[in-house]
């Protein structure tokens, strides 16, 4: 089993500049290992630079024999250079930057863009005489001659830093409360301490040519400094924003400039007129980075949702690159939405997001919550209302939302609200919002597996915070103007007044299984009537999660709390088995095997079938140190519902972590380069199913033969395959839709016909 993590999306790809060509018609983003290429216009993605083995952390473009190229850096000093030409991306040299000290945290191409010679600029964490601790040094280094020339001066290592380039005449860089200016010709330094104004710096940008630099500090200032090298240096302020600047950027020939912040508002300043300056508001999150290119047609916004806007000099948006959209929590977790097959996920404040991990792409976003995001205030932050849950219908026609705005006790929002899909607009549509569905938060909400694929028979059950779960049922009304859908509550039910948490309804939809503490409670779903209580009197761990089991698996319901994951058998009423596990903090079912997973707070993963404790597959080094673990689903893989698969080869176990980045447990990935029809020739030599039978057995070109081979048929098919059907439990056997369509053609009687 060669199985691996694969890394599918997320993470920052803004927390880098991005770099527009000469001509600004192309647009280079970093993010992880790679450079992505996209196109100005239309925000297309045209090429990924690849060859780095770790994280970089800087990259630009230079000019070498009249072409672009672009020059990146790893944390672990290897150095690439890629010709940027549209017609040949070519890897140019690699090398690898020889320095004592530690990982490089910064990098900065230091020479013109013209120059000749490779002169970049990087800090790095680097021990005094290892006593002292760390600090951050920095070093200038000639590519091209091989010269190294060390500065003398360091930096603290336990607060964060911006560095920004004037190239070939000096940089400025910003820590805390004091700002460097260094000359490159003579290598040094003067500063500036603001610490008595109890002010930080924030951000850094110097001017294309001149001896003056824009800082930000948290204050909402932007400081410009003038003489930077005299003892008579001069500052003005330009003030308009609250909260801390994130960072500021000059315009090519310096006669304006930008400043961004977490106000999601995008300033325009007149260097030469403090009163006169342009804004583009309201966009989804704080600006992150600001990039103008050379020519001054664009600049590129980078803002804290992973998206990337292009911005012409009229403050218009041109194109939007976006990529998976790092929410400020997945409380929803993971949702697999099989028609568009796409992850649905918590996206920008109030929205959920529809990402396609195949070509890591997002597809759409839905505002749930339609209202304007509140921004945070100066020392105080403020809570808007957020997705919390969400539930897609098995015919997806329906989606089920959850909002709510936790400000303490004060002025909570609950609402519950239904989406129906539209055919014509190809977006789901708000069908019924109800208000304060249950008295505290909702823990769960899940839609009724619905066999007669109708509207009005359509079920949602929601399960409470209030020790009560409510089941919703779509009504059909008739007013004046015209006949319409609507959801109305149908039952609730609790137990014994314990809390309540875990919801799952069996594969039928016949049964519906929730956890009240350490009861394991089944109900019917049709009338609300309780079928049987399970608890055992030793292992008694309040359950927080519930999984009904599959297949020939599907009297089995798993339970999992906090320590420990049971599996109960409905057709005894007696435990199967129990193991102890320390923070259980997941436990999924794939739809299209009976396969289940949990997942610990430690990143560990066992796979397993609910007739039996022992796993299937187990790892304990999932991720990194320090990264968990925090929503996950299995998604069916590209090999689609074959029995005879491995459950790997079938799903695919997709999560998000504490970092915000996606990834996926599979099959490695190098051994999908093999070609597609060796893979299903070894699936058509074992025993075929009913629909494989439908499939050639053999294949051919077909080309210069004399007659077309006829396919072969096994003799009488059918025998098998309904013997095998009689003679199933019925208990074990999906729902007989399943069924019907597979075994009706395999009774089929097939004869040749004469040519």
């Amino acid at each position: 089993m060669d199985l691996t993590v694969n890394f599918k999306g997320g993470g920052s790809f803004v927390h880098i500049r991005p770099v527009f060509s000469s001509n600004a018609e192309h647009l280079f983003l970093a993010s992880k290992n790679a450079i992505f290429e996209y196109s100005t216009k239309t925000g297309s993605l045209l090429y990924k630079y690849q060859g780095i083995k770790d994280d970089i952390v800087g990259f630009d473009r230079i000019t070498v024999d009249n072409f672009d190229c672009i020059l990146a850096c790893s944390k672990t000093k290897q150095l690439i250079m890629w010709k940027a030409d549209t017609t040949n991306k070519t890897k140019i040299f690699e090398t690898q930057i020889k320095t004592k000290g530690n990982e490089i945290q910064r990098f900065h191409l230091m020479s013109n863009r013209l120059n000749k010679d490779i002169q970049v600029l990087i800090s790095y964490s680097d021990s005094n005489n290892g006593s002292l601790g760390y600090y951050v040094r920095f070093k200038l280094i000639n590519i091209t001659t091989g010269e190294r020339k060390l500065l003398n001066f360091k930096l603290k290592i336990s607060q964060p830093y911006d560095v920004d380039i004037c190239a070939g005449k000096y940089f400025a860089l910003v820590q805390g409360g004091t700002v460097y200016f260094v000359s490159l010709s003579t290598l040094t330094h003067k500063w500036y301490n603001m610490a008595e104004h109890n002010r930080k710096f924030m951000c850094v940008t110097c001017h294309p040519t001149e001896e003056v630099v824009l800082t930000g500090d948290d204050t909402g200032r932007v400081v410009v400094w003038q003489n930077i090298f005299s003892n008579q240096k001069t500052q003005a302020v330009f003030h308009w924003h609250t909260l801390a600047v994130n960072c500021v950027g000059f315009s090519p020939q310096g006669s304006y400039f930008y400043s961004g912040a977490d106000e999601c508002v995008l300033v325009k300043w007149d260097f030469n007129n403090i009163h006169n300056r342009s804004f583009l508001p309201r966009l989804p999150a704080g600006i992150t980075q600001i990039a103008p290119s050379d020519n001054g047609a664009f600049v590129a916004v980078a803002t804290s949702d992973n998206a990337v806007r292009i911005v012409d000099s009229a403050m218009n948006e041109v194109a939007l690159i976006q990529q998976l959209v790092l929410g400020t929590q997945f409380e929803c977790g993971i949702v697999y939405d099989q028609v568009t097959r796409a992850l649905v996920m918590n996206g920008n404040v109030g929205c959920v997001q529809f990402y396609s991990p195949e070509d890591m792409t997002l597809l759409y976003n839905i505002d749930i919550v339609q209202q304007n995001k509140i921004t945070d205030e100066r020392g105080c932050r403020m809570e808007n209302t957020d997705v919390r849950k969400v539930a897609l219908s098995d015919d997806r026609c329906w989606m089920a939302t959850v909002e709510e705005r936790r400000d303490g006790n004060d002025c909570q929002e609950i609402r519950l609200k239904y989406w129906r899909f539209d055919a014509e607009k190809q977006t789901y549509g708000l069908n019924t919002s109800i208000e304060y569905p249950h008295d505290t938060s909702i823990m769960d909400v899940a839609f009724r597996p619905d066999l007669r694929r109708r509207d009005d028979a359509t079920t949602c059950v929601t399960v409470g915070g209030d020790a009560k779960f409510k089941a919703w049922q779509v009504d059909r009304v008739t007013t004046t103007y015209k006949d319409s859908l609507v959801w109305k509550c149908y039952y609730v039910g609790r137990y014994r007044d314990l809390d309540c948490k875990g919801l799952c309804f069996s594969i039928d939809g016949s049964l519906m299984a929730v956890g009240f503490g350490p009861i394991l409670t089944v109900w019917s779903p049709d009338s609300g009537d309780l079928k049987c209580s399970l608890v055992h009197p030793i292992h008694k761990a309040k359950i927080t999660r519930v999984q009904f089991g599959r297949g020939n698996q599907c009297h089995l319901v798993a339970a999992a709390g906090l320590a420990q994951v049971a599996v109960w058998n409905l057709l005894t009423l007696s435990m199967v088995w129990v193991v102890a596990l320390k923070h259980v903090s997941l436990l999924l079912a794939d739809p299209l095997s009976t396969h289940m997973a949990v997942i610990t707070a430690d990143n560990k993963v066992y796979v397993f079938e609910p007739a039996s404790p022992k796993p299937v597959y187990a790892s304990r080094h999932l991720l990194a140190d320090k990264d968990t673990v925090i929503a996950a689903a299995f998604v069916p893989g590209r090999f689609g519902n074959d029995t005879r698969l491995s459950w790997y080869e079938r799903s695919n176990l997709y999560f998000v972590t504490s970092r915000k980045e996606l990834y996926n447990v599979s099959m490695n990935e190098e051994a999908f380069e093999y070609d597609e029809e060796e893979k299903e020739e070894a699936i058509n030599d074992e025993e075929p199913s009913f629909f494989r039978k439908t499939l050639p057995t053999t294949r051919s070109a077909g080309l210069g033969l004399a007659a077309p081979k006829r396919h072969a048929f096994l003799e009488d098919p059918a025998r098998k395959n309904l013997h095998e059907y009689l003679e199933s439990p019925l208990q074990t056997l999906p729902p007989i839709r399943f069924l019907c369509a597979s075994l009706l053609k395999s009774l089929v009687l097939r004869k040749e016909t004469p040519n």
